[in-house]
């Protein structure tokens, strides 16, 4: 990935994800899911660890850090998408039949 694809990835999660689950965390909800009663601030906590995933990842090699601290990074990244797919999962169980359309 190239410094200006970074640049690109970094500025583009900032708008598109970081700025809506920031709001969803600060207690505003989506137009469709204002009538569920599922814990919507999971969805943003998720929104954080993607970009954190993506942060993790992209800042490192914008620096031009040595091998071992991207490769670390990289793992913290990584963490951080697979603790966004147990929210993800997390959400899904506790918002229950009513996201499943009460069956």
């Amino acid at each position: 990935m190239s410094v200006t694809q970074s640049w690109v990835a970094l500025i583009g999660g900032a708008m598109f994800l970081l700025a809506p689950s920031v709001a969803v965390l600060a207690g505003w909800r989506p137009v469709f899911l204002r009538g569920a009663r599922a814990p919507v601030p999971l969805l943003g906590a998720l929104g954080l660890c993607v970009y954190g995933g993506v942060l993790a990842t992209a800042i490192p090699r914008l620096v031009d850090a040595p091998t071992a601290v991207r490769t670390t990074w990289a793992y913290v990244g990584l963490g951080l998408m697979w603790t966004a797919v147990g929210l993800f999962i997390l959400y899904d169980i506790l918002a229950g039949a009513n996201r499943r359309g009460g069956k």
